[in-house]
């Protein structure tokens, strides 16, 4: 690559990181809030019978759980990608090179239990 291309790639890596890191942190933003809406739908029973909150409350208990484990496993990239920089080592390379595998993982998990949360939620108030 010319001093041009990675310029380009810096810049674009850099806003796929942000990207990632904000995606994570608006559908963990979701779940907590669902959740809290949920939960307060289940303590104060004028939930209809119809919707199944206790399916999803775990679905998006789940989902906000991977995106914690999300973020946790994008700060363990971070970390390891600069001390394998830094140091080198097996080990650094190791977690350097699946931390990032492991937080796209999670977070397609975070988004799908979010989604199949939500269908239900919804599926079960236009059924009521």
């Amino acid at each position: 690559m010319n001093q041009d291309q990675k310029e380009r790639y810096v810049r674009w890596q850099n806003y796929r990181i942000t990207q990632l890191s904000f995606s994570i942190n608006l559908f963990l933003g979701f779940a907590v809030a669902s959740l809290a809406y949920a939960i307060n739908l289940k303590l104060g029973e004028g939930a209809s019978h119809a919707v199944p909150l206790d399916c999803v409350i775990i679905l998006w208990s789940v989902s906000a759980a991977l995106g914690c484990a999300a973020t946790v496993s994008r700060l363990l990239d971070y970390r390891y990608t600069a001390k394998k920089i830094k140091d080198g080592g097996c080990f650094n390379t190791f977690m350097a090179k699946w931390s990032g595998p492991v937080t796209w993982g999670f977070f397609w998990l975070q988004i799908l239990a979010y989604t199949v949360g939500a269908y239900l939620f919804i599926q079960g108030v236009v059924n009521s």
